[in-house]
């Protein structure tokens, strides 16, 4: 899996962000108080309704995405921005969208 770049996600996905901000942000600063470092993974299907939501570490991570995809990506995020990866699974994608 390769990780490109886009200048947004899709409305439904960036709708769900904005509607739910606060609690993704408790959710984000909860797993971060726990592991010390991740990142905020959501598995969504527009089409059955369904949205998961976990703070994940690199380890827990790898189950997603391979390491040697993420740790260079990640290196070049900046360090002060909470980040959600979000895997879509109808259109058999992924976003990485800053919180």
């Amino acid at each position: 899996m390769s990780i490109r770049n886009i200048d947004s996600a899709p409305e439904y996905i960036t709708k769900f962000i904005q509607g739910n901000m606060e609690n993704l942000t408790k959710i984000y600063e909860e797993g971060l108080n726990k592991l010390d470092e991740g990142i905020l993974v959501c598995k969504c299907s527009e089409k059955d309704n369904r949205i998961d939501i976990q703070f994940m570490n690199d380890d827990m991570f790898g189950g997603i995405i391979t390491k040697e995809s993420w740790i260079p990506y990640k290196e070049s995020l900046p360090k002060d921005k909470k980040f959600m990866f979000i895997q879509d699974l109808d259109l058999k994608c992924v976003f990485l969208v800053n919180l």
